[in-house]
């Protein structure tokens, strides 16, 4: 299988999608209603979950919008070399990582805010070399912005995205400007559009009560870190391999790993912060299927490989086996 992933080979989408439908299975048979572990609401993200068959459809949503994520993991890998060699591995480690967390298998704001938060990290992967690139920092305003409206929390994330932009390539005034008020104008035009068409008051007092609460009792409990061995696996791994990886082929590929690396660190301290929820994990997945990618694509052991990737397997299965226990308990 690893020799599979590690090749150009089209059929290792389809494999890809086995693995992660195989994931995905207990979410979609025994366990369609979620459960409230301190998520985060959005006036802009109002759905009920209290309907069976919508949480059915609200899952087939989430699965659809993770694996082509997923795939377009691996297309930009291809466009940028995040990884040099890598080819569908960001793929594979992506799908694997989405079912380290039963719960978080579904639609809901933080996934929908990752994905915008990560493409706009991969927009600005295409700055690199450029002195000034006022079109790319307009983009990756516009899908931080987006990110916003859905996840007001993540406006933490703004100190982080603008030291990647500096690590990608000689920060400018002008890129710094740009950024901002390209997502001042995303928050903007949708905030008027609810003065003008919906509920000021409503959207008011939703903003308020999302930065008032914290996260305590569902996240700092012994089960939360169990059911989270496969993050803290792959964590651990891929903070390990800074002492053992030291082959960057291109001088853009250590950049690229600098800000994936950095990304991680600052996301960490996010997840273990109160005023994230549990699901905020999956701002974790995007940074990890690139970091493992490049221990698979450098490590000159084979040993090393197999450590890193069957690791996580083990870990994957055996968090699953344990959430289900918990979840079939509660049910």
């Amino acid at each position: 299988m690893l020799k599979l992933f590690k090749s150009n080979n089209p059929a290792n989408y389809f494999l890809a999608f086995i693995i992660m439908a195989a994931l995905w299975a207990y979410k979609f048979v025994e366990m369609p209603t979620a459960v409230d572990a301190g998520g985060f609401r959005s006036f802009f993200f109002r759905f009920s979950y209290e309907s069976s068959l919508f949480q059915y459809m609200y899952t087939a949503i989430a699965f659809a919008l993770a694996f082509a994520f997923a795939c377009f993991v691996s297309k930009a890998n291809f466009r940028y070399q995040v990884v040099e060699s890598g080819y569908q591995l960001p793929t594979l480690f992506f799908v694997m990582l989405t079912g380290s967390v039963i719960n978080a298998q579904r639609f809901i704001p933080e996934m929908l805010a990752t994905l915008f938060v990560a493409l706009a990290v991969l927009r600005m992967f295409g700055m690199y070399n450029k002195h000034e690139a006022i079109r790319y920092s307009l983009d990756v305003g516009l899908l931080y912005g987006l990110s916003l409206l859905f996840a007001y929390k993540y406006i933490v994330l703004l100190p982080a995205l603008i030291v990647v932009m500096a690590i990608v390539k000689p920060i400018s005034w002008r890129d710094i400007v740009s950024f901002l008020v390209s997502q001042v104008f995303v928050v903007g035009v949708a905030f008027c559009f609810v003065w003008l068409y919906g509920d000021w008051q409503e959207l008011i007092e939703s903003v308020k009560t999302e930065f008032s609460v914290l996260v305590i009792g569902e996240k700092y409990n012994y089960l939360n870190y169990v059911f989270r061995i496969p993050v803290i696996y792959a964590v651990l791994v891929s903070l390990l391999s800074i002492f053992v990886l030291k082959v960057f082929r291109k001088a853009a590929e250590m950049k690229y790993y600098q800000s994936m690396l950095f990304l991680l660190i600052y996301a960490g301290v996010f997840m273990l912060s109160p005023i994230s929820s549990n699901e905020s994990v999956w701002l974790m997945f995007f940074p990890l299927c690139y970091l493992l990618s490049n221990i698979m694509a450098n490590a000159k052991r084979i040993i090393a490989q197999r450590i890193v990737f069957y690791g996580l397997l083990l870990c994957v299965i055996v968090s699953q086996i344990l959430q289900a226990m918990y979840f079939n308990s509660i049910f």
